[in-house]
């Protein structure tokens, strides 16, 4: 997944960039940039924006209509696009940004512990705009956590795009073996034994890039404990070798060795499992939004369901907790008067319902981190089955280790499940990686 990149790279570049800080101009610290706008004497405004959504591609070109409408619909305001589809090009200018104090009135980011700086720093609080207009507060999905924090009050980013995990089914595979998608863990592991017998794997699953594995603990941990259990890793209370997260990696290695995700996990990749579930291998895949156009675009698509990752039948509390997040929009802290004025219009017509449908027209299909129907927009049967799968969502949560301050460990559990997959048991899996954050936390 490209989120995480992007995410350490923003936030090793902070500190390096919070020291240069002060050799931007006056003007430019106060977001002041050579327009007249901040004045209330009817000048134009001018607004700049950063994103990663640049290009020709379809989703590019309903962003660049979107601020064409915004200017048509506000004269007086000159949206100033700097939007940048590399990863590498987006950091770099998002940096000099930082660093000569000429921050971009909205900026794109994904939060979470990387953002908590920048949080600090030179984004606005926006729970003022969000309490003042609860209609468009309320529109969104329960995605704001990854711009909060418990010890800075406040909201410090809104979102714009969504990402989560599911379950796709092949509706006539479960027709064959004479069963309902499974809503419970223990209804997986029914139909899992009914799938072997009729020698069609039950979920394929590619750890060779080994996020899915770091996806899966974490939906086995929302499910069973909910988020209480990533509080508790994060802040000490719990340890990642106790004896509910090994129970856990139990139930991972236990899978693999029933041959639930089919065979050679560690050396077979997310197409090699698509390719299988296409082609009625694999009665399910464990996947993300991001396999939706694929699937879509395939011959069987309209004979594929999305149902969420099965809960625990005795923990019936948690089972409506997804694995996912957000991708959002924060504003820069120091802009004022009219340019205020200007840029918060700007996000709430961005981040709206209409602005979602919008996208949902012009691309056929997608997921979007507002509350809405399709309407009669053409969308695709997956993106349909996949909106209805998550409608009963109460609450988002991303990776366990994205919650850390310690950068390097959600690459150390990643490799460390990866390394189960491969061989090593369950309990070393987990003493390795409460070694090695015992060991990043007394340095």
């Amino acid at each position: 997944m490209k989120k995480r990149a992007l995410t350490l790279g923003l936030a090793s570049l902070f500190a390096a960039s919070s020291l240069l800080a002060g050799c931007g101009s006056n003007d430019a610290a106060q977001g002041n940039t050579g327009t007249k706008g901040d004045s209330k004497g009817g000048d134009k405004v001018s607004i700049r924006i950063l994103t990663r959504i640049s290009g020709t591609d379809p989703k590019s070109v309903a962003f660049q209509n979107l601020l064409k409408q915004f200017m048509e619909k506000n004269p007086d305001i000159t949206v100033v696009d700097e939007s940048l589809n590399d990863e590498a090009a987006f950091n770099n200018k998002f940096k000099t940004a930082v660093a000569t104090g000429s921050v971009p009135e909205i900026w794109m980011n994904y939060g979470g512990v990387a953002f908590k700086d920048y949080a600090k720093n030179i984004a606005m609080d926006l729970d003022p705009v969000l309490k003042e207009d609860k209609a468009w507060a309320d529109s969104f999905l329960p995605l704001f956590d990854t711009w909060k924090y418990k010890d800075l009050p406040g909201t410090y980013g809104v979102p714009n795009e969504f990402y989560s995990v599911a379950i796709y089914y092949n509706k006539e595979l479960f027709q064959k073996i004479g069963a309902e998608p499974p809503k419970t863990i223990e209804d997986f592991e029914a139909v899992a034994d009914k799938f072997k017998a009729i020698d069609v794997v039950p979920m394929a699953m590619a750890d060779k890039d080994n996020f899915r594995g770091g996806h899966l603990l974490t939906n086995l941990a929302l499910k069973k404990y909910g988020f209480q259990k990533t509080e508790d890793l994060m802040g000490g209370k719990a340890k990642w070798n106790d004896p509910d997260m090994v129970s856990l990696l139990q139930t991972m290695k236990n899978w693999q060795d029933k041959g639930i995700f089919g065979k050679n996990m560690v050396t077979t990749d997310g197409n090699a499992i698509t390719s299988m579930f296409l082609g009625g291998k694999s009665a399910m895949m464990f996947e993300g939004v991001w396999a939706i156009s694929s699937i879509a675009a395939s011959p069987i698509a309209d004979k594929i369901g999305v149902i969420p990752f099965p809960g625990y039948k005795d923990k019936p509390e948690f089972k409506d907790n997804w694995f996912g997040g957000a991708g959002g929009y924060s504003v820069s802290k120091e802009i004022t008067g009219a340019k205020k004025d200007a840029t918060i219009k700007l996000l709430k017509f961005l981040t709206s319902v209409d602005a979602f449908k919008y996208f949902l027209q012009e691309t056929k299909g997608g997921v979007y981190p507002v509350k809405m129907d399709s309407g009669s927009a053409p969308v695709d049967p997956v993106t349909a089955e996949y909106v209805k799968a998550q409608s009963a969502a109460k609450d988002f949560k991303g990776e366990i280790e994205e919650y850390s301050p310690i950068m390097q460990l959600q690459d150390k559990v990643r490799n460390e499940v990866q390394g189960m997959f491969a061989g090593n048991p369950p309990q070393k899996t987990a003493d390795t990686i409460q070694s090695f954050v015992d060991s990043t936390r007394s340095r």
